[in-house]
């Protein structure tokens, strides 16, 4: 049992990319699908790779859908995530511990408290909630495609423009989590976790940007009936992305994703494909 491998692809497929935070206009739809492939380059444990460690491959398919709407004054988005996994755990001397199938959906509402296009600026708070609905077995946990718990996340974004194409961003996220009671059948507590991002875009064309996104992420201890298992996150995630417009409608992007630090877990890198129809 290595608590927490399974969350490397849920954590990474689908976190927020340049501009994802600046409001689309009231009435328009949006539908994303991202194709994210994830491998671990070492196992990490209190900040030490662990020599012929367990090695980590993640697929995820994730459909996203969102609607812009105008309620009083406030910019309001609703959304629905709806992933799906391959997760493969090697481990040395071992069978392969593998298992695929639908993740847990995630909801949520975004409300943009300060709205200003005139000044490039604007402020959004939105609640998430991850309902345990995924495919999940106590046996193999840790390749679960679900997470045999309730999550809710709390996110908290600014956004500024400066002249003509270029945007910068913050992010914070709070994540809190119930218990997995069915953790290899014993019950897994996990404390909450924090993630700190900042973001950088400016355009190349008037269709095509490209970004940069730096993610920091603590704490998130895990405990099994009591015992710590995992000691507090202390990570550090680099991703480079590229955005294209096709056309009003359709839009395309390619971000490679690398963590720089890992102090517990496996240290991943891979790439992820985004595509985004609006109407």
């Amino acid at each position: 049992m290595v608590a927490c491998l399974g969350m490397a692809g849920a954590a990474q497929a689908g976190d927020p990319s340049a501009r994802d935070w600046i409001p689309a206009p009231p009435g328009t739809n949006l539908i994303a699908g991202y194709f994210a492939t994830l491998g671990s380059h070492g196992f990490y444990n209190r900040g030490s790779r662990i020599e012929d460690g367990p090695e980590l491959d993640v697929q995820a398919l994730v459909y996203r859908q969102m609607h812009f709407r105008k309620v009083g004054e406030t910019t309001v988005q609703y959304e629905l995530i709806a992933p799906s996994y391959r997760t493969t755990l090697k481990v040395p001397g071992m069978p392969d511990d593998r298992l695929s199938g639908f993740g847990d959906i995630v909801a949520g509402a975004a409300f943009w408290f300060y709205n200003n296009e005139e000044t490039k600026t604007w402020f959004a708070w939105e609640p998430f909630i991850t309902i345990p609905t995924g495919r999940y077995r106590g046996s193999q946990a840790d390749v679960s495609p679900g997470k045999n718990r309730w999550t809710t996340i709390q996110d908290f974004a600014f956004v500024k423009g400066i002249g003509e194409s270029t945007y910068l961003e913050a992010i914070a996220e709070f994540e809190f989590y119930g218990n997995n009671d069915n953790y290899y059948g014993q019950t897994l507590k996990k404390s909450p976790s924090i993630r700190l991002m900042a973001l950088a875009s400016t355009n190349l064309t008037p269709d095509t940007y490209v970004g940069l996104r730096y993610r920091y992420e603590t704490g998130g201890r895990e405990k099994v009936n009591g015992e710590t298992m995992v000691t507090r996150n202390n990570s550090h995630q680099l991703a480079l992305e590229a955005t294209h417009q096709i056309n009003e409608a359709n839009q395309i992007q390619l971000q490679y994703i690398h963590d720089l630090k890992v102090e517990n877990g496996p240290r991943m890198r891979g790439v992820q494909l985004r595509y985004v129809y609006a109407f």
